[in-house]
């Protein structure tokens, strides 16, 4: 452990601060190219169908083949999933300009998280143990992997299924006119939302290595991280992000406590044996008569 004066933390701050602004910008570069895909990925909820009711559609499928008499009997018949193409609407000149910007900036804080997260180590390796600096190698590539398994998991599913509850509501009285840039901000949001849900095991993992979590502490505060991502959930408008975004929040904390269960550190709730103090030469313990 390295002890650092107040201008020294500050040094050290800046620092890193302009290691990642710098790599931010590389990657930004990198992905300018690569924006028309991302924003054509993003869109595909408006032009196809959602993998849930693709799901939907293999599971009445199979129920319809396998109970066939059953099936007409009850008048079910499924029906494949069908989506109205949809598109976005922009207003101001160089609005695409911009939304293109963003999705840069984004594709690019993907890209240079691994080195974001290796600056955020070093700034806090001074204050660590040579035995704690080495979980660097298992933080750097879990805590990239989870990101982006994160941001996956809600553009595979979550993100779909609200564009398709939105999109639900269209009727021969109402059509959606979505915005290019709110239609972006909405989903990068999020993006970046989920990307950090999924750090939250592997964090609680490493502070409880370190020893400052422990499970037992976890276990007896599940009540407060429902609240908490309940809160963090209410900061959404429709009851659906707000169960998409509370539900994977609540689950991580769940799954941190199973792998700090599996993974984490052995002598908790261990008696300090070598704190008991042995009697001393020429000293015998007193013999009860």
């Amino acid at each position: 452990m390295t002890e650092m004066s107040f201008l020294d933390h500050l040094q050290e701050l800046r620092t890193r601060l302009i290691v990642c602004l710098v790599a931010l910008f590389i990657a930004a570069a990198v992905s300018w190219p690569l924006t028309p895909i991302v924003q054509r990925f993003i869109q595909r909820p408006l032009i196809e169908p959602s993998i849930i009711q693709k799901w939907q559609y293999s599971v009445s499928s199979w129920i319809y083949k396998t109970y066939p008499n059953l099936s007409q009997r009850l008048g079910f018949e499924p029906k494949p999933p069908q989506v109205n193409p949809h598109k976005l609407n922009y207003m101001a000149p160089l609005e695409p300009f911009f939304v293109q910007m963003k999705i840069s900036l984004i594709t690019g804080f993907a890209l240079a998280f691994p080195v974001i997260l290796y600056q955020i180590w070093l700034f806090f390796a001074p204050a660590l143990y040579p035995k704690e600096r080495k979980y660097i190698y298992f933080f750097l590539p879990f805590g990239t992997v989870a990101f982006l398994l994160g941001g996956l998991f809600f553009l595979y599913l979550v993100w779909p299924l609200i564009i398709s509850f939105s999109l639900a509501y269209e009727s021969d009285l109402l059509y959606s006119m979505l915005n290019l840039t709110q239609y972006v901000n909405f989903c990068l949001r999020l993006l970046l939302l989920f990307g950090l849900i999924f750090e939250l095991p592997l964090v609680l993992l490493v502070l409880n290595w370190a020893g400052v979590v422990k499970v037992e502490f976890l276990r007896s505060q599940r009540r407060l991280a429902a609240l908490l991502s309940a809160v963090v959930a209410a900061f959404h408008a429709d009851v659906v992000t707000m169960m998409a975004v509370a539900i994977p929040i609540y689950a991580m904390y769940e799954i941190s406590i199973l792998f700090i269960r599996l993974f984490g550190r052995r002598d908790q709730g261990e008696p300090a044996l070598a704190s008991v103090p042995a009697p001393g030469p020429g000293l015998d313990p007193p013999v009860n008569p």
